[in-house]
């Protein structure tokens, strides 16, 4: 139960590149999630994070209004086997210093893995069962 498969979330959101930063954020709060996927004409291009929106808008002092996702979204994709461990997937997405990846089988995207479903996959492996419930005297 070590591959990524177990963990991630399947529902793939995405949003147009020529959608902006303020549609993104919105998108984001509304289904309580920290990145979409970017598609133009049907394929994901892209993939705009909540850092982004932080790094790449309010930190630049952009109009999110005005912004497009197609200019400040992350690209190209970084992409793991749905089949690949855990540990894996961390390794790769500290390498290249993200906190979302997107998941493939058989090279077609089926759902994002982000550094939040680490905290449950860590629960899942190393919580300690409860203790059996004591037994009672006999009498």
């Amino acid at each position: 139960m070590d591959q990524i498969k177990f963990y991630m979330n399947q529902t793939l959101n995405a949003i147009g590149g020529n959608s902006t930063a303020t549609e993104a954020a919105q998108t984001m709060l509304d289904h309580k999630i920290g990145s979409l996927l970017v598609e133009d004409q049907g394929t994901f291009v892209g993939l705009i994070t909540e850092g982004d929106l932080c790094r790449k808008v309010i930190a630049q002092n952009k109009k999110p209004i005005e912004t497009k996702l197609g200019d400040i979204m992350s690209k190209p994709l970084v992409t793991i086997d749905s089949e690949q461990l855990m540990t894996t997937a961390f390794l790769v997405m500290q390498q290249h210093h993200i906190r979302h990846i997107v998941v493939t089988e058989k090279k077609v995207i089926v759902g994002i893995l982000s550094i939040r479903d680490f905290s449950r996959y860590y629960i899942n492996k190393f919580a300690k069962k409860p203790a059996p419930a004591p037994k009672a005297p006999d009498e």
